[in-house]
Protein backbone atom coordinates (compact mmCIF):
# COMPACT_ATOMS: atom_id res chain seq x y z
CA UNK A 1 0.00 0.00 0.00
CA UNK A 2 2.86 2.68 0.54
CA UNK A 3 4.81 3.41 -2.06
CA UNK A 4 8.46 4.75 -0.55
CA UNK A 5 9.15 5.52 -4.18
CA UNK A 6 8.93 8.93 -3.28
CA UNK A 7 11.89 9.13 -0.58
CA UNK A 8 13.51 11.60 -2.91
CA UNK A 9 10.66 14.19 -1.88
CA UNK A 10 11.85 14.16 1.37
CA UNK A 11 12.52 18.04 2.00
CA UNK A 12 15.71 19.05 3.45
CA UNK A 13 14.08 22.95 4.60
CA UNK A 14 16.72 25.12 6.09
CA UNK A 15 13.10 26.73 8.33
CA UNK A 16 12.26 22.88 9.38
CA UNK A 17 15.77 21.52 10.22
CA UNK A 18 16.38 19.87 13.54
CA UNK A 19 19.33 20.60 15.43
CA UNK A 20 21.59 17.56 16.54
CA UNK A 21 22.20 17.37 19.98
CA UNK A 22 18.92 18.32 20.96
CA UNK A 23 15.56 16.45 21.79
CA UNK A 24 13.12 15.02 19.31
CA UNK A 25 10.19 13.29 19.24
CA UNK A 26 9.70 9.47 18.87
CA UNK A 27 5.80 9.82 17.90
CA UNK A 28 3.57 12.04 16.62
CA UNK A 29 -0.30 12.70 15.81
CA UNK A 30 -0.87 14.49 12.76
CA UNK A 31 -5.01 14.63 12.91
CA UNK A 32 -7.51 14.60 11.99
CA UNK A 33 -8.44 17.92 13.87
CA UNK A 34 -12.18 17.02 15.44
CA UNK A 35 -11.46 13.31 15.29
CA UNK A 36 -10.27 12.72 19.33
CA UNK A 37 -7.09 14.11 19.62
CA UNK A 38 -7.59 16.24 22.48
CA UNK A 39 -8.87 12.65 24.86
CA UNK A 40 -6.02 10.69 22.61
CA UNK A 41 -3.29 13.20 24.25
CA UNK A 42 -4.75 12.99 27.41
CA UNK A 43 -4.96 9.32 27.71
CA UNK A 44 -1.50 8.62 26.39
CA UNK A 45 -0.08 10.41 28.83
CA UNK A 46 -1.25 8.67 31.75
CA UNK A 47 1.26 6.23 30.82
CA UNK A 48 4.52 6.28 33.00
CA UNK A 49 6.72 6.05 30.35
CA UNK A 50 5.24 8.41 28.40
CA UNK A 51 6.80 12.42 29.29
CA UNK A 52 4.62 15.54 27.27
CA UNK A 53 5.95 19.32 27.45
CA UNK A 54 4.87 22.10 25.82
CA UNK A 55 1.93 22.78 23.94
CA UNK A 56 -0.16 19.99 22.80
CA UNK A 57 -0.56 21.17 18.93
CA UNK A 58 3.22 22.94 18.40
CA UNK A 59 2.38 23.32 14.35
CA UNK A 60 6.10 23.47 14.15
CA UNK A 61 6.17 21.35 10.60
CA UNK A 62 3.25 23.14 9.35
CA UNK A 63 3.36 26.91 10.36
CA UNK A 64 7.01 26.76 11.48
CA UNK A 65 5.71 27.73 14.94
CA UNK A 66 8.38 27.82 18.34
CA UNK A 67 11.24 27.44 15.85
CA UNK A 68 13.93 27.79 18.59
CA UNK A 69 11.99 26.18 21.29
CA UNK A 70 10.43 22.94 19.33
CA UNK A 71 13.35 20.88 20.40
CA UNK A 72 12.85 21.55 24.07
CA UNK A 73 9.49 20.01 23.74
CA UNK A 74 10.80 16.36 24.11
CA UNK A 75 12.72 14.01 26.05
CA UNK A 76 15.68 12.47 23.88
CA UNK A 77 18.26 13.18 21.72
CA UNK A 78 17.81 9.80 19.81
CA UNK A 79 14.66 8.73 19.54
CA UNK A 80 13.76 5.62 21.43
CA UNK A 81 12.27 3.24 19.00
CA UNK A 82 12.49 0.19 21.68
CA UNK A 83 12.11 1.95 25.06
CA UNK A 84 13.44 -0.84 27.82
CA UNK A 85 11.06 -0.86 31.17
CA UNK A 86 11.87 2.97 33.04
CA UNK A 87 12.52 4.42 29.61
CA UNK A 88 10.21 7.82 28.73
CA UNK A 89 9.65 8.63 24.99
CA UNK A 90 7.58 11.47 23.90
CA UNK A 91 5.75 13.26 21.14
CA UNK A 92 3.32 16.16 19.78
CA UNK A 93 -0.31 16.35 18.42
CA UNK A 94 -0.62 18.82 15.59
CA UNK A 95 -3.69 18.15 13.75
CA UNK A 96 -2.13 20.03 11.08
CA UNK A 97 0.44 18.18 10.19
CA UNK A 98 -2.29 15.66 7.93
CA UNK A 99 -3.71 18.37 6.13
CA UNK A 100 -0.68 20.35 5.04
CA UNK A 101 1.33 18.17 1.77
CA UNK A 102 4.60 19.78 2.71
CA UNK A 103 4.30 18.24 6.23
CA UNK A 104 5.23 14.59 5.56
CA UNK A 105 8.73 15.83 3.46
CA UNK A 106 9.76 18.28 6.17
CA UNK A 107 9.42 15.10 8.58
CA UNK A 108 10.83 12.46 6.53
CA UNK A 109 14.20 14.47 6.33
CA UNK A 110 14.39 14.97 9.77
CA UNK A 111 12.96 12.27 11.72
CA UNK A 112 12.38 9.52 9.15
CA UNK A 113 11.72 6.56 12.08
CA UNK A 114 8.91 8.47 13.05
CA UNK A 115 5.71 6.56 14.83
CA UNK A 116 1.94 8.45 13.19
CA UNK A 117 -0.88 8.21 14.66
CA UNK A 118 -4.17 9.23 12.30
CA UNK A 119 -7.64 9.19 14.28
CA UNK A 120 -10.42 9.71 11.36
CA UNK A 121 -13.77 10.15 11.92
CA UNK A 122 -16.92 10.18 9.94
CA UNK A 123 -16.66 13.08 7.99
CA UNK A 124 -19.93 14.41 8.12
CA UNK A 125 -19.33 14.36 11.80
CA UNK A 126 -16.34 15.69 11.32
CA UNK A 127 -17.25 18.44 9.68
CA UNK A 128 -20.29 19.29 11.71
CA UNK A 129 -18.12 19.27 14.58
CA UNK A 130 -15.60 21.68 13.69
CA UNK A 131 -18.14 23.52 12.55
CA UNK A 132 -20.06 24.30 15.72
CA UNK A 133 -16.90 24.61 17.40
CA UNK A 134 -16.54 27.69 14.77
CA UNK A 135 -20.05 29.13 15.85
CA UNK A 136 -19.46 28.85 19.45
CA UNK A 137 -16.29 30.64 18.85
CA UNK A 138 -17.84 32.89 17.52
CA UNK A 139 -16.54 33.13 14.15
CA UNK A 140 -19.60 31.75 11.88
CA UNK A 141 -22.68 34.17 12.74
CA UNK A 142 -23.40 35.31 9.30
CA UNK A 143 -23.66 31.64 7.11
CA UNK A 144 -25.38 28.36 7.92
CA UNK A 145 -23.84 25.30 7.97
CA UNK A 146 -25.58 24.14 4.65
CA UNK A 147 -24.66 27.04 3.28
CA UNK A 148 -21.02 27.04 4.17
CA UNK A 149 -20.58 23.16 2.76
CA UNK A 150 -22.28 23.66 -0.58
CA UNK A 151 -20.30 26.33 -1.87
CA UNK A 152 -16.86 24.84 -0.38
CA UNK A 153 -17.70 21.43 -2.44
CA UNK A 154 -17.69 23.61 -5.40
CA UNK A 155 -13.94 24.54 -4.13
CA UNK A 156 -12.82 20.94 -3.89
CA UNK A 157 -11.42 19.76 -7.09
CA UNK A 158 -9.11 22.53 -7.58
CA UNK A 159 -7.99 22.81 -3.90
CA UNK A 160 -7.07 19.06 -4.72
CA UNK A 161 -5.43 19.07 -7.47
CA UNK A 162 -3.03 22.17 -6.17
CA UNK A 163 -2.75 19.98 -3.09
CA UNK A 164 -1.17 16.91 -4.89
CA UNK A 165 1.00 19.44 -7.22
CA UNK A 166 2.08 21.55 -3.73
CA UNK A 167 3.14 17.67 -2.28
CA UNK A 168 4.91 17.08 -6.05
CA UNK A 169 7.06 20.23 -6.38
CA UNK A 170 10.48 19.57 -5.72
CA UNK A 171 11.71 22.92 -4.31
CA UNK A 172 9.06 22.22 -1.89
CA UNK A 173 7.20 25.63 -2.38
CA UNK A 174 4.04 26.42 0.14
CA UNK A 175 2.65 28.71 -2.59
CA UNK A 176 2.47 25.50 -4.94
CA UNK A 177 -0.27 24.20 -2.65
CA UNK A 178 -2.89 26.93 -3.13
CA UNK A 179 -1.81 28.05 -6.52
CA UNK A 180 -3.69 26.86 -10.04
CA UNK A 181 -2.06 25.74 -12.81
CA UNK A 182 -1.58 28.67 -14.48
CA UNK A 183 -0.34 29.90 -11.31
CA UNK A 184 -2.47 32.28 -10.23
CA UNK A 185 -3.72 31.91 -6.33
CA UNK A 186 -6.52 29.94 -5.63
CA UNK A 187 -9.83 31.34 -4.82
CA UNK A 188 -12.37 30.58 -1.73
CA UNK A 189 -15.16 31.48 -0.77
CA UNK A 190 -15.49 33.46 2.63
CA UNK A 191 -18.16 32.67 5.01
CA UNK A 192 -20.11 35.80 4.95
CA UNK A 193 -23.12 37.11 3.04
CA UNK A 194 -23.04 39.02 0.20
CA UNK A 195 -19.00 38.72 -0.09
CA UNK A 196 -16.76 37.56 -3.08
CA UNK A 197 -14.17 35.07 -3.23
CA UNK A 198 -10.79 35.96 -1.58
CA UNK A 199 -7.45 34.49 -2.28
CA UNK A 200 -5.22 32.64 -0.81
CA UNK A 201 -2.55 34.65 -0.76
CA UNK A 202 0.32 33.08 1.63
CA UNK A 203 0.94 30.72 4.23
CA UNK A 204 -1.10 32.77 7.09
CA UNK A 205 -4.29 32.50 4.11
CA UNK A 206 -3.90 29.14 3.99
CA UNK A 207 -3.76 28.59 7.74
CA UNK A 208 -6.55 30.53 8.31
CA UNK A 209 -8.67 28.34 5.88
CA UNK A 210 -7.79 25.25 7.14
CA UNK A 211 -8.55 26.45 10.50
CA UNK A 212 -12.51 26.95 8.44
CA UNK A 213 -12.57 24.15 6.39
CA UNK A 214 -15.32 21.80 6.88
CA UNK A 215 -15.04 19.67 3.57
CA UNK A 216 -12.14 19.57 1.93
CA UNK A 217 -10.64 19.36 5.63
CA UNK A 218 -12.68 15.67 5.75
CA UNK A 219 -11.35 14.05 2.79
CA UNK A 220 -8.62 11.90 4.37
CA UNK A 221 -7.73 9.78 1.53
CA UNK A 222 -5.29 11.94 0.03
CA UNK A 223 -4.26 13.35 3.06
CA UNK A 224 -3.14 9.95 4.27
CA UNK A 225 -2.11 8.66 0.46
CA UNK A 226 0.95 11.41 0.77
CA UNK A 227 2.25 10.27 4.42
CA UNK A 228 2.03 6.92 2.90
CA UNK A 229 4.17 7.36 0.27
CA UNK A 230 7.02 8.52 2.31
CA UNK A 231 6.51 6.47 5.13
CA UNK A 232 6.58 2.42 5.35
CA UNK A 233 2.83 1.39 6.54
CA UNK A 234 4.62 -0.31 9.46
CA UNK A 235 5.35 3.09 10.84
CA UNK A 236 1.64 4.36 10.80
CA UNK A 237 -1.12 3.47 13.26
CA UNK A 238 -4.41 4.45 11.96
CA UNK A 239 -7.86 4.22 14.29
CA UNK A 240 -11.30 4.90 13.42
CA UNK A 241 -11.99 7.50 15.79
CA UNK A 242 -15.86 5.22 16.52
CA UNK A 243 -13.87 2.93 17.62
CA UNK A 244 -11.56 5.16 19.94
CA UNK A 245 -14.54 6.58 21.36
CA UNK A 246 -16.01 2.62 22.25
CA UNK A 247 -13.20 0.92 23.14
CA UNK A 248 -10.65 3.24 24.49
CA UNK A 249 -8.99 1.01 26.77
CA UNK A 250 -8.65 -1.49 24.23
CA UNK A 251 -7.43 1.10 21.65
CA UNK A 252 -5.10 2.59 24.13
CA UNK A 253 -3.52 -0.71 24.84
CA UNK A 254 -2.93 -1.06 20.94
CA UNK A 255 -1.09 2.40 20.93
CA UNK A 256 1.14 1.38 23.57
CA UNK A 257 1.88 -1.90 22.18
CA UNK A 258 2.93 0.37 18.65
CA UNK A 259 5.37 2.33 20.70
CA UNK A 260 6.75 -0.87 22.41
CA UNK A 261 6.02 0.65 26.46
CA UNK A 262 5.39 -1.81 29.36
CA UNK A 263 1.78 -2.83 29.43
CA UNK A 264 -0.18 -0.43 31.66
CA UNK A 265 -3.69 -0.94 33.30
CA UNK A 266 -5.21 2.48 30.85
CA UNK A 267 -8.80 1.56 33.15
CA UNK A 268 -7.01 3.00 36.40
CA UNK A 269 -6.01 6.06 35.17
CA UNK A 270 -7.86 9.18 36.41
CA UNK A 271 -7.48 10.65 32.79
CA UNK A 272 -9.74 8.02 31.38
CA UNK A 273 -12.46 7.98 34.17
CA UNK A 274 -12.76 11.75 34.46
CA UNK A 275 -15.29 13.24 32.43
CA UNK A 276 -15.29 15.89 30.32
CA UNK A 277 -17.07 18.69 32.49
CA UNK A 278 -14.46 17.54 35.66
CA UNK A 279 -13.68 20.09 38.05
CA UNK A 280 -16.04 22.83 36.36
CA UNK A 281 -17.96 24.37 39.15
CA UNK A 282 -20.37 26.32 37.28
CA UNK A 283 -22.88 24.50 34.76
CA UNK A 284 -23.74 27.21 32.66
CA UNK A 285 -20.30 26.91 31.44
CA UNK A 286 -20.02 23.81 30.25
CA UNK A 287 -20.78 23.59 26.75
CA UNK A 288 -24.19 22.39 25.98
CA UNK A 289 -24.86 19.61 23.18
CA UNK A 290 -25.72 21.07 19.72
CA UNK A 291 -28.34 20.07 17.38
CA UNK A 292 -28.30 17.41 15.00
CA UNK A 293 -27.61 18.18 11.84
CA UNK A 294 -30.42 18.53 9.04
CA UNK A 295 -31.37 14.85 8.05
CA UNK A 296 -31.60 16.12 4.23
CA UNK A 297 -28.00 17.59 4.68
CA UNK A 298 -26.48 14.54 6.40
CA UNK A 299 -28.11 12.42 3.27
CA UNK A 300 -26.30 14.79 0.62
CA UNK A 301 -22.73 15.11 2.35
CA UNK A 302 -22.65 10.94 3.15
CA UNK A 303 -22.98 10.54 -0.40
CA UNK A 304 -20.66 13.69 -1.62
CA UNK A 305 -18.26 11.80 0.61
CA UNK A 306 -18.80 7.95 -0.44
CA UNK A 307 -16.47 7.92 -3.32
CA UNK A 308 -13.84 9.33 -1.10
CA UNK A 309 -14.39 7.03 1.44
CA UNK A 310 -14.19 4.21 -0.38
CA UNK A 311 -10.91 5.22 -1.94
CA UNK A 312 -9.39 5.82 1.51
CA UNK A 313 -11.17 1.91 2.01
CA UNK A 314 -8.89 0.63 -1.16
CA UNK A 315 -5.85 2.58 0.25
CA UNK A 316 -5.80 0.91 3.80
CA UNK A 317 -7.59 -2.40 3.07
CA UNK A 318 -10.27 -1.23 5.88
CA UNK A 319 -13.86 -0.50 5.82
CA UNK A 320 -14.77 1.90 8.52
CA UNK A 321 -18.70 1.82 7.41
CA UNK A 322 -19.35 5.61 6.88
CA UNK A 323 -22.64 7.09 6.14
Amino acid sequence: MSDNSHNRLALNDARFTLANGRTRPEFMLIGAMKCGSTSFARYLSAHPQVKLSGPKEPHYWSWNRYPARYQNFFVNEKPILNPAPGQCVSGEFSTSSLIHPLVPRRVKANLPDLKIFILLRNPVDRAYSHFMMSQRAGLEDECTFEEIVLREIEEIPRLLEAHERGFLDIEGDSKSCYSAIDGKRICVAKHIIGLPQHRIRDDLDLRDFYYQSYMFRSLYCDQVHRWLRLFPRRQLMIIQSEQFFERKVETMNQVAEFLGLEFFKFETAPQLQRSWDAGVRDASRLPQPYAAIDTGLRKTLAQFFDPYNKKLYRLLGEDFGWS
